[in-house]
């Protein structure tokens, strides 16, 4: 277990600025802070090694370690403002599809102190108002639409619970299940309003609801239900009424945290830990398929108990970086009781100087938005799984250990939430225990350990090996500064695994390539999903893995456009931007036991390329070692192709061969399943090194491997694959133009 974790507000920052440190005790007594640059954080003892710099700068010295907890779970709350003060007649309304249904009591909707709908420990809606409890003896069905209300008239002392399941079939309106109690009545004197939830005795939102709710409303008068089925189906019309007091229209402000009441009284709220909006809602049949031309079929919320966004903690203390920090990778670590052993890097990049144009001409792309896709990532699910059944011994790190016992930490998007619907949103502002040095990943075995985060240290130990001064800019700073950032360097460094993209941050690196830009794309599986940030939601991030693609879940029929942006979610590939034609490549396999050689081709010959095999010695194949399955093709692989957009002439320097049988072809390729579609059958199965020029006198060299990175430190980076990458890296950051080769007619 991790007996300190912790998390930053920032995961980029300047020299000279400030960042702040939330930490929180799962054991530890007490802790001692220091500043630290990662410069290689692999342990396995057949690398480098682990390396990092101490920065002189005092932290404060021991500082108490104190507790915090996990709040997951999302709503509505809305500010009542008094309207309802006085209330005598009321109706209180919702459409809900409820996708969890356990021992747990889930509210629906609550006015604290006054009213309360929701499902009970036994599976079976109730309400509560004037001191009665009603109950629908009727359980409910997972996965089917309800139209509740809950209504009471003074006049006749009656308060009135009915649900009503949807029936598309039906051709009358559905009877209702009916409760009906007589009470001496009351008035409300709710001050707020909890959707999806109800306020606990800490005073926090409990008893979450794990459904879609729609069309949530309030009103000050008694209707019947059919006739209120009516209404809500007409939602848009509802603030004409006179008896409305609140309509919450879910539709509206989609890409906000803002819920928006339509009723004359504006009772707007605010969502909490950020469930899922742009969801289909009760009136959608498949009638149109992107809620930007049609929001009031998507008018829904999908609440979960296991949502989360913002930890909350409470700021431990800040930590003011010098102003002459150079730029790079670098961690807050924290050794809790003075175990060195147990410490916990809050890892971040300091970036070059936000005002002023930076000295270095190259830079790391530090891919934070993999990194959140990843979050948190437990073992079990999806890749893990596949090692599982692989036969393949799974090692717990401590890490491992602790996400199994604190599930409240939030998940990464490669996971499902408790109702079986996949996990959109990644956020990095909580502990993320698995973005620090050190880790071990789920990719045991076979040598190697290591993924990501550390992964990628191998490309920075290589740069602090051939004494190479860079800058370390990370995805967010792209998405937000486009060309403007980039076009400060002559050579861009890609990490293993650039796989999530936003559009912003796509667009830009084409534009630097096309404007002269060099590229390094030192991965595999990059550039392959569609991401979006919020600008209303800072550090959360949205994914939506909309049709074909290597994917553990689907957003569901109809939402695969993303509630942030409003773009079309899934592959790049299916949204006008293959990898292909940004780096020469695109994912075409993955597999997590041997890695292998790639074996030369007559391009490598060429004269285009002759800088990239000076000191290379190697006739027929490459990079037969290396920290990763043994080999520096492998993991996940990308293929040149020029159906998909690789340049006419682009060079395929190499390629693997002969992957074995866990090596399986991706989805979107795979268009008639056939016995030929697994590594040791499919030709199309293969990593291709690949160089291209661009038209506007800049390169791209791809290596279409995750794996490549392990080979480089294989030997402390003295070998033929660390030579080539850094032969090409010495031409790439050389002003001097490349040419585009001369068109030959055939």
């Amino acid at each position: 277990m991790l007996p300190i974790v912790a998390y930053t507000d920032k995961l980029s920052l300047a020299a000279g600025e400030t960042i702040s440190v939330m930490a929180s005790s799962f054991g530890a007594r007490e802790y001692r802070a220091d500043l630290r640059r990662i410069i290689q954080g692999d342990t396995n003892p057949e690398g480098p090694g682990y390396k990092d710099e101490l920065i002189d700068l005092d932290l404060g010295g021991a500082r108490k370690a104190i507790e915090k907890r996990f709040f997951p779970g999302s709503c509505v709350i809305v500010p009542a403002q008094h309207v309802f003060s006085g209330l005598s007649d009321f109706t209180i309304a919702a459409v809900v599809r409820p996708t969890l249904v356990d021992e747990r009591e889930r509210s629906i909707i609550s006015l604290p102190g006054f009213a309360h709908i929701g499902i009970d420990a036994s599976g079976h809606f109730v309400a509560e108002a004037h001191g009665q409890r009603l109950e629908i003896e009727q359980s409910v069905k997972t996965n089917s639409w309800y139209v509740i209300s809950l209504s009471f008239s003074a006049e006749t002392g009656s308060l009135t619970f009915a649900v009503s399941k949807d029936n598309e079939a039906a051709s009358e309106d559905v009877k209702p299940l009916v409760q009906t109690v007589k009470v001496a009545g009351g008035q409300c004197g709710a001050e707020e309003i909890l959707i999806a939830a109800s306020r606990g005795l800490d005073g926090r939102p409990t008893r979450f609801f794990d459904g879609k709710i729609d069309r949530p409303a309030i009103f000050g008068a008694e209707i019947s239900h059919d006739a209120l089925r009516r209404l809500l189906a007409d939602f848009s019309q509802l603030a004409r009424m006179r008896a409305l007091l609140a309509a919450w229209d879910f539709s509206v402000k989609m890409t906000t945290q803002t819920i928006c009441d339509i009723s004359p009284y504006q009772l707007h709220g605010r969502i909490h830990n950020a469930p899922a909006r742009a969801m289909t809602g009760w009136l959608w049949k498949g009638q149109e398929l992107d809620w930007k031309k049609r929001p009031d079929l998507y008018s829904a919320i999908h609440f979960h108990s296991t949502d989360f966004y913002d930890a909350g903690w409470d700021v431990d203390f800040t930590v003011s970086l010098p102003d002459s920090l150079k730029s790079g990778v670098y961690a807050v670590r924290l050794v809790p009781d003075g175990d060195e052993e147990a410490a916990y890097y809050s890892v971040f990049a300091v970036r070059p100087p936000r005002e002023r144009r930076s000295r270095n001409t190259v830079a790391f792309l530090f891919p934070t938005c993999s990194y959140l896709a990843y979050a948190n990532h437990r073992l079990g699910m999806d890749v893990p799984g596949t090692e599982i059944g692989m036969g393949r011994v799974v090692e717990l790190d401590r890490h491992h250990m602790f996400l199994q016992s604190n599930p409240g930490i939030g998940f990464s998007v490669y996971e499902t939430h408790d109702d079986g619907s996949g996990v959109f949103h990644s956020s990095r502002l909580r502990p993320i225990v698995d973005l620090q040095p050190k880790v071990k990943s789920f990719l045991g075995g076979f040598g190697s350990n290591v993924w990501q985060f550390n992964a990628d240290t191998h490309i920075l130990g290589w740069l602090d090996a051939i004494d190479q001064d860079y800058d370390v800019i990370t995805d967010e700073d792209v998405h937000e500064e486009g060309m403007r950032l980039l076009g400060q360097y002559n050579v861009v460094i890609t990490g293993t695994h650039p796989e999530y993209y936003t559009r912003n941050m796509i667009e830009a690196l084409q534009g630097f390539t096309d404007r002269g830009g060099r590229l390094m794309y030192l991965g595999g599986n990059g550039f392959y999903w569609v991401v979006s940030f919020n600008e209303d939601m800072p550090g959360i991030m949205e994914c939506r893995r909309s049709e074909a693609g290597i994917r553990p879940w689907e957003p569901g029929h109809g939402q695969f456009y993303h509630a942030f942006t409003g773009e079309y979610g899934g592959l790049w590939r299916r949204n006008g931007r293959p990898p292909n034609h940004l780096c020469g490549v695109g994912m075409t396999s993955q597999g997590f036991d041997i890695c292998e050689p790639y074996y030369l081709a007559p391009a490598a010959k060429d004269p285009r390329v002759s800088f990239i095999f000076e000191g290379v010695s190697a006739d027929a194949k490459i990079g037969d070692f290396g920290l990763a399955g043994g080999g520096a093709a492998g993991l996940e692989v990308d293929r040149a192709d020029q159906s998909q957009g690789t340049p006419d002439h682009a060079l395929v320097l190499a390629s693997s061969t002969r992957h074995t049988d866990i090596y399986l072809m991706t989805p979107e390729d795979l268009l008639d399943p056939t016995p030929d579609w697994s590594g040791t059958q499919a030709d199309i199965i293969r990593a291709d090194l690949t160089f291209f020029e661009t038209a506007g006198g800049g390169a791209v060299f791809s290596t279409g491997s995750i794996a490549w990175a392990g080979s480089m430190a294989w030997n402390s980076y003295d070998n033929e694959i660390a030579r080539m990458t850094s032969n090409v890296l010495r031409r790439f950051n050389d002003p001097e133009r490349f040419n585009m080769p001369e068109h030959k007619d055939s």
